[in-house]
């Protein structure tokens, strides 16, 4: 007998969900069970050699591999020091459906953004790319970039330039520079997803890129680990999986499936601590699949997690969280000097009136962290004006120079 419980607890879904599929709709029930089965690693591993690269590309294909069809594929990018690897991806992916491309680089090391490297990492990837669409299986129009630390900002840049990318999964990363080449907008809701530890160094930036995404045309989940720091979850994230399960399978097959599984998901919820089900609320309203539930089912979920809000176990919380947010977009969004100094006082300022409190302790690390950067700032002052010159212009505030917490 097959136990369907780990993977049920993956994904959020339960097996009890497979009682109400027609036995005549394997294609429904092939769905289901890639979400709610244990991922077993079946698929069929490949190396490609790419002149340029210091290593082989890692190519892996899903089970259900069928040479006549076109499958969604997900190139991943490494951190640092780090090598080609498909392995991270296809346990969020499962064995099916996905062609995972585990990438490299041409230079080992922090990347060095110019626009004559951006252009040799980017043949690169074309040069891939053509190979596993014609010969390979991969769809072309379901293309899809990811990455971790380094991977993470690479992906945010490719997904800037890249027209052929159908999405991307930004991980332990964030947004801060502008792309060479870069798209004003994209030509449809790109999805998107962002993953950060919350005591990474990097969440700003990933906020930053939430908002750069959503500006440009993209359809933005954003997920926040909060015990973790410059990591991602050994274990597997929930909302990866659903990500990757919306782009592979249609909205139309994954709604009756939603819609009989959230319900029972809140229920689980509401049975937890008030600090636990606070958590765990959230989660779910930030998961990609949240967005198939009906209009008035979420109504009730936000009356839910509204009325837990006021409660005294966690109003306080809740109130120093929804400050703490307006501080952090007054961060990312006012990059002067003059700003940052005051979000950095603010920061200490609400942690010393709460200083026992979990969202206290997240204020300190950020007070500790914009701390560093003013630190880090090299102000040259500007030189003496003889009393003739006079300004032809507004005099602009100066703003940061450098960013110390990319990796």
């Amino acid at each position: 007998m097959l136990d369907l419980s780990a993977g049920a607890r993956n994904i959020g879904l339960r097996p009890a969900a497979l009682s109400f599929l027609p036995p005549a709709n394997p294609m429904i029930r092939t769905l289901l069970l890639a979400l709610v089965l244990p991922f077993t690693l079946q698929a069929k591993d490949l190396t490609l050699k790419i002149s340029g690269l210091p290593r082989e590309i890692q190519v892996s294909l899903p089970g259900n591999f069928n040479p006549a069809k076109k499958h969604p594929t997900l190139f991943y990018y490494h951190g640092t020091g780090g090598r080609p690897t498909t392995s991270i991806m296809r346990m969020q992916a499962g064995s099916e459906d996905w062609i995972i491309v585990g990438m490299t680089y041409r230079e080992s090391g922090q990347f060095q953004l110019s626009p004559e490297s951006f252009a040799a990492e980017r043949k690169i990837y074309h040069t891939v790319r053509k190979i596993v669409t014609e010969k390979h299986g991969a769809d072309p129009a379901r293309i899809y970039a990811a990455g971790f630390s380094k991977g993470g900002w690479y992906t945010n840049l490719l997904l800037q330039a890249e027209p052929t990318l159908a999405g991307g999964i930004i991980l332990g990363a964030g947004h801060f520079h502008i792309a060479p080449g870069a798209m004003k907008k994209y030509g449809s809701k790109k999805p998107v997803h962002i993953g950060i530890g919350r005591k990474d160094g990097s969440y700003p930036l990933a906020l930053k890129a939430l908002l750069h995404h959503r500006k440009l045309g993209g359809k933005v989940s954003f997920e926040v680990w909060q015990t973790l720091g410059h990591d991602y979850p050994r274990s597997g994230s929930e909302s990866i999986k659903q990500w990757l399960g919306l782009q592979a399978q249609s909205a139309e097959l994954l709604t009756p499936i939603v819609v009989k599984e959230f319900p029972k998901m809140l229920a689980k919820a509401k049975s937890l601590k008030p600090f636990e089900q606070w958590d765990r609320l959230r989660e779910i309203k930030a998961m990609p699949l949240f967005e198939l539930t009906s209009k008035s089912w979420q109504a009730e979920f936000q009356k839910s997690l509204s009325a837990l809000e006021a409660t005294p176990a966690v109003a306080t919380e809740a109130m120093l969280l929804s400050k703490h947010r307006r501080l952090l977009h007054q961060e990312i969004t006012n990059n002067t000097l003059d700003s940052l100094k005051k979000v950095n006082f603010a920061y200490i300022d609400l942690f010393g009136k709460h200083p026992k409190t979990r969202q206290g302790k997240l204020l300190e690390e950020d007070f500790k962290r914009t701390e560093a950067m003013l630190k880090n700032i090299k102000v040259t002052p500007a030189p003496k004006r003889t009393p003739t010159e006079v300004p032809t212009g507004p005099v602009p505030k100066r703003r940061i120079p450098l960013n110390p917490l990319i990796r």
